[in-house]
């Protein structure tokens, strides 16, 4: 598929767009962590098939990768994905097409615009029946929407007829920063209080919290964001999650101690920095100052949960 207009031709990805969707990947990611970046290799995988996703990326019938090109030179890309209808397809995802990621120069307006409208034009080729960009940023680490500082990507998505999802669901904000702050995990704050380290359920390692052999608060840190070694550039990271300290045990220093705990684990294994999300519920609870106070600062403010509801621009933009 191949469409013209003045300036800007829009075509299936071809191994000489790599070095430029490359550019066009890590620039974005660079405004979000200093230093991120993805090598071509991973790129390349993750466009034929994403490993990392191992459920959902099994209800993918069809894949494609469109760039925009102006003067021959990638200036905007998407990635746009068919989910099956089957049975083995979990109910939301059934027959759905998803804008899985979309990034364009902040220069290249026009060019977003018409990659966008080839986007809902194949999606609207293949049938599907609800149209998302549900992550619609960069996949990798805890980013799973759009950031603050991409503002004229958000411009050009709300253009075609993309929204986040309302309220504060649609909103996450992502914290990180160096270790050197986290002081050493030290005496338990409570008597009793004793620590179990086991294999997470997400990623990496799990660490509980426990009085009299119940658990009383717990969380997970991921150690390697590298992928085994794909992601160098993300070695030193670890990721902070599933943080949660039972109602009754709340404001004695257990979720201090539990996640020094955690970052004590990072440090014996080289880890340097650490970075995590944090809802708008949890920030306004205090959880922004909790992890200041380890010396990490919110990095960005992501909106997430993409959807195509906007009919009217589908009439403007002929792809209705």
């Amino acid at each position: 598929m191949v469409q013209h207009d003045s300036h800007v031709v829009i075509e299936p990805f071809q191994e000489t767009h790599l070095f430029r969707v490359q550019l066009l990947i890590n620039m974005h990611l660079s405004t979000m962590v200093p230093g991120w970046g993805l090598p071509e290799a991973f790129i390349a995988r993750c466009l034929h098939r994403n490993p990392y996703q191992e459920t959902t990326d099994l209800w993918v019938r069809e894949r494609v990768t469109l760039c925009a090109l102006q003067k021959q030179r990638v200036v905007a890309a998407a990635h746009l994905l068919r989910y099956g209808n089957g049975p083995e397809v979990n109910p939301s995802y059934q027959n759905v097409g998803d804008l899985a990621w979309f990034l364009a120069w902040p220069n290249a307006s026009e060019a977003a615009t018409a990659l966008l409208v080839a986007a809902r034009r194949q999606f609207a080729a293949w049938e599907v029946t609800r149209e998302y960009a549900w992550d619609a940023g960069v996949p990798v680490g805890p980013f799973v929407g759009v950031p603050d500082v991409w503002p004229h990507v958000a411009l050009a998505l709300e253009t075609a007829g993309y929204h986040p999802r309302a309220g504060k669901e649609g909103e996450e904000m992502v914290y990180g920063g160096p270790l050197e702050a986290a002081l050493p995990p030290g005496s338990p704050p409570i008597a009793g209080l004793t620590l179990r380290r086991m294999m997470g359920t997400i990623d990496g390692a799990r660490f509980v919290a426990l009085v009299d052999g119940e658990a009383i608060s717990q969380c997970e840190c991921a150690t390697d964001l590298t992928r085994g070694g794909a992601l160098p550039a993300l070695r030193g990271w670890g990721e902070l999650s599933e943080l949660e300290v039972s109602a009754a045990w709340r404001n004695r220093g257990i979720g201090t101690w539990l996640v020094r705990q955690a970052v004590a684990w990072h440090r014996l294994g080289g880890g340097e920095r650490m970075i995590l999300t944090v809802t708008p519920e949890d920030e306004v609870a205090g959880a922004g100052r909790f992890y200041e106070r380890l010396g990490w600062r919110v990095l960005v403010r992501q909106r997430k949960g993409w959807r195509w509801e906007d009919r009217q621009v589908a009439e403007v933009l002929g792809t209705a």
